[in-house]
């Protein structure tokens, strides 16, 4: 019979800290900034972004990037992220390879 996980073997809670928590559609989420401090907390090694579709007339302009973190245990944890101008706000609209950037990383490093 395998062992079981005893309370020592469990990991540590990293917390989201509430200077980076917000209040959206009545429940309280994690900015950007969040999920990157607790990423740091958790042992966040690298974090890594790749374009992989540049906005253009011919997809809409839709940028398109992937995200890798890597832990210090050697984890790696990977995503991508779009942005369009029919997804991101007005002031968003000129920075479409940015926001993309940003939501691959920010599920990255969720799953992470």
């Amino acid at each position: 019979m395998p062992e079981q996980p005893t309370a020592t073997d469990a990991p540590e809670q990293i917390k989201v800290r509430a200077e980076f928590m917000v209040a959206i559609q009545g429940g309280l989420v994690p900015t950007y900034k969040g999920v990157l401090d607790a990423a740091h907390q958790a042992g966040l090694q690298s974090l890594e972004v790749e374009l992989l579709q540049e906005p253009t007339e011919a997809n809409e302009m839709t940028a398109v990037c992937r995200a890798v973190a890597v832990m210090k245990d050697g984890r790696r944890f990977a995503d991508i992220g779009d942005a369009c101008p029919a997804n991101v706000n007005a002031r968003i609209k000129a920075h479409l390879r940015r926001m993309a950037s940003t939501r691959a990383k920010g599920r990255a490093l969720r799953d992470a």
